[in-house]
């Protein structure tokens, strides 16, 4: 009689409920959840990248068009602009190139047509002031440019405030097209120019079309979710054990 009693103590002591507790299994609830979530998001970034890629690839070896306002420019549509620059000059800071700090020259483009384009001339290196503005050559004389009409990928974050003031050039936090068009006129759109005298170092084409950085995130967000799983199935066989 006192041994069936101690087995079923024993039995009882060692049994394999499963028993993580309410803090660990609210914690898994949130958190699980979440990171798949977060995997899946980047894994879908990468497909939009790979599209990108072979937009790039289908238009950037096609002639450019001249635009008009009427014109519906895909992504990556090269185009051919006639006519003059004027004073409107967008400098977007925290641009790296070649380990040197500067900025992109977002600079309005008028056509003959009267239509006018958002151009990024590329990069122009930072003085060595911070109150210091690069001086960006330009004229009134008639120029002819080709670019590349580029994706809207999103504006990167702000710490702060970005106000803008009515003097030009004038320095800016990112590349809003929308609020440029809005103060100067000009098409919501960005064009980079390709290389030439008005753009020496050319902002980046196919860099930043890379999908291998979306889906390291990826697999970072998918192996964190399994070890999340991992613990607590670990945590809830052990504390059943040890109960």
């Amino acid at each position: 009689m006192r041994l069936n009693r101690a087995a079923e103590q024993s039995g009882e002591g060692n049994g394999s409920s499963f028993r993580p507790g309410v803090r660990l299994t609210l914690f898994v609830a949130v958190f699980l959840p979440l990171t798949l979530v977060l995997g899946n998001w980047q894994l879908n970034r990468a497909e939009e990248k790979l599209a990108m890629q072979e937009s790039y690839l289908a238009n950037i070896t096609q002639l450019p068009v001249v635009p008009d306002a009427q014109t519906t420019l895909d992504p990556f549509k090269r185009v051919k602009l006639d006519g003059h620059l004027r004073p409107e000059v967008f400098l977007v800071d925290n641009q790296i190139s070649d380990r040197q700090a500067g900025y992109w020259a977002v600079q309005v483009l008028e056509q003959t047509n009267g239509v006018r384009w958002l151009v990024n001339r590329g990069f122009f290196p930072a003085p060595g002031s911070r109150e210091q503005l690069p001086d960006i050559p330009t004229n009134d004389q008639p120029v002819s440019v080709v670019g590349v009409a580029w994706p809207y990928t999103g504006l990167v974050p702000l710490l702060a405030e970005d106000p803008w003031s009515g003097t030009w050039p004038q320095r800016v936090q990112r590349l809003n097209t929308a609020r440029m068009a809005e103060l100067t006129g000009a098409q919501d759109v960005e064009i980079r120019l390709e290389q030439s005298a008005l753009a020496p170092r050319p902002a980046p084409f196919v860099t930043v079309l890379s999908r291998d950085k979306h889906l390291g995130y990826a697999a970072t967000w998918f192996g964190l979710a399994l070890a999340l799983l991992v613990l607590y199935l670990v945590a809830g066989w052990r504390r059943s054990d040890e109960s």
